[in-house]
């Protein structure tokens, strides 16, 4: 009678194991990945409400990261542009809640901004301290 070699089945399980190490590295760097895609401006600071009530004209020239939801859309004009009102929640880092007007110039909104959608902003301060917005993504 002959016998079988053990040999095989430890081959085997040595190849189950190759692809499941592979299958859970791909699941680990695919979830790194969509991470890192999914924060937006990640090498700009974060503009807070408390930033915008101490000075908003001390910030002028330096560029940020906002995000929040479009509470109102104040005024259009299709040459210019429109001023809309940003809800902005900052609660987990000790921050206070409230809106940040923001300036989108004609050109910018390339994508359809609507009112209650939440978006990320690459926003520049103005002289006059107002966030003017130079990129925006859909969050």
């Amino acid at each position: 009678m002959a016998r079988r070699s053990k040999n095989k089945s430890k081959s085997h399980l040595a190849v189950y194991i190759i692809i499941g190490a592979a299958v859970i590295g791909a699941m680990v760097i695919g979830k790194f990945v969509l991470d890192k895609r999914s924060q937006h401006f990640v090498g700009l600071s974060e503009l807070t409400v408390s930033d915008m009530q101490d000075g908003a004209t001390t910030l002028s020239g330096n560029e940020y990261r906002l995000t929040g939801k479009i509470t109102q859309k104040e005024k259009w004009t299709p040459d210019q542009g429109q001023l809309i009102n940003v809800s902005v929640d900052q609660g987990e880092k000790g921050q206070s809640k409230g809106n940040i007007p923001v300036f989108v110039p004609a050109g910018v909104d390339q994508i359809n901004l609507e009112k209650g959608q939440s978006y990320t902003f690459k926003v520049e301060i103005n002289r006059a301290g107002l966030p003017v917005a130079l990129e925006i993504k859909a969050k």
